[in-house]
Order: C-alpha cells, then structure tokens, then sequence
C-alpha cells in the first residue's frame, strides 16, 4: 500500500477538521468573522464547563468571554485545529482557578451555609426521583479526580481525549479512571440498597 493514501473512515470527522482548520487560518490572518464562527462552534461548551464549576450564570458568562478574548489574542500560539477545543478548555480551567484563588480569603461561612441550602433546595424542586437523590449523594463519595471525570463525561459530554487534556493524563489512564469510578458507584449503590 502507497503510504501516501490515507484511509478515513469518518467523513463528517474529517469535514469537520478541515473546516475548523480553514476558520483558524483564517482567524490567524485578523479575518475576525472567521474566529466569530469559532466563538459561536465554542462558546455554548465553554459556559457550561465554567457555568458548572463556579456556578453563577453571569459570572460563568464573564469568564466565558475572557476565555475568547484570550484564545484571540493568543491565537497564533495554537499549532493545530485539533488542539484548539482542548486549548480553550484549559483556559477556562485556569480561569476558574484564578476566580478561586482571588476568592479564596474573601469566601465567608455564610455563604457557604447559602450555597449547600441552595443546592438542596434545588434538589427539592426538582423533584428529583429517590435514585437521583441517592445518586448525587453517592457521587459526593466518590474521590475528587473520580467525580471531576464523571462530570466532564457524562454531564459535560467532553470527548475521552479532552478530559485527558485537561487533567493531564493519558486517555488510557481517563477510561480506567472511568471504569473505576464507575465500578465504584455500583458498589456504593449496592451497598446503599443493603
């Protein structure tokens, strides 16, 4: 076989890449409806990652932002148009890390007392089923990196291949991690039902 022939077995993939690589050329060169379209492929994932982790709409909508105003004036950094999405991620990761940071000695116990009556509230009015409930307070059992993953897996809906990039780890070491947490859960939810 000519090892110049590449076989691709996912057309809308491929389309998708060139088109994404085609909208960075064109933001690199200033063209600024190009990176208009990046932000509009973009912004809606990049609030929700935020809007999950700080919790407060118009707070998670400023970040959002600033991860955009970044990403463009760094724009010439990013080598690939695969990397992209992840790149984005990781500065809005930075971002809430920063927001913590610079809230860390400002955090009063009142409104930690707020934020856990909030959340159970919520709880309540969404009605949720007695297995939601008990899933949730599951979860809280599960170690921090094993939560973190399960989150941007199946609430976030991020690729295997962003999560790795955002934890630093291997997508290899992300599944395991997934199948860990997993399996952990189920046991935690038949340990529950005893």
């Amino acid at each position: 076989m000519n090892s110049s022939y590449v076989y691709i077995s996912d057309n809308s993939s491929f389309k998708e890449s060139l088109f994404l690589e085609n909208l960075l050329i064109k933001a690199k060169k200033g063209e600024t409806a190009a990176f208009g379209e990046i932000y509009n492929l973009f912004f809606k994932r990049i609030y929700t990652f935020i809007y999950y982790r700080v919790s407060h709409k118009e707070t998670a909508e400023d970040m959002a932002e600033e991860v955009f105003l970044k990403a463009y004036t760094k724009l010439g950094s990013i080598k690939q148009a695969k990397s992209l999405e992840a790149w984005l991620y990781q500065i809005a990761r930075n971002l809430i890390i920063d927001h913590y940071r610079s809230k860390k000695e400002l955090v009063e116990l009142k409104e930690i007392e707020q934020t856990l009556s909030y959340d159970d509230a919520v709880l309540e009015v969404l009605e949720l089923s007695h297995q939601q409930k008990i899933l949730n307070e599951l979860l809280k059992e599960l170690p921090e990196d094993y939560r973190q993953i399960l989150k941007m897996k199946f609430f976030e809906g991020l690729s295997n291949e962003i999560i790795a990039q955002l934890t630093n780890k291997s997508e290899g070491a992300v599944r395991v991690a997934q199948f860990r947490a997993i399996t952990k859960l189920k046991e935690l939810f038949e340990d529950y039902d005893e």
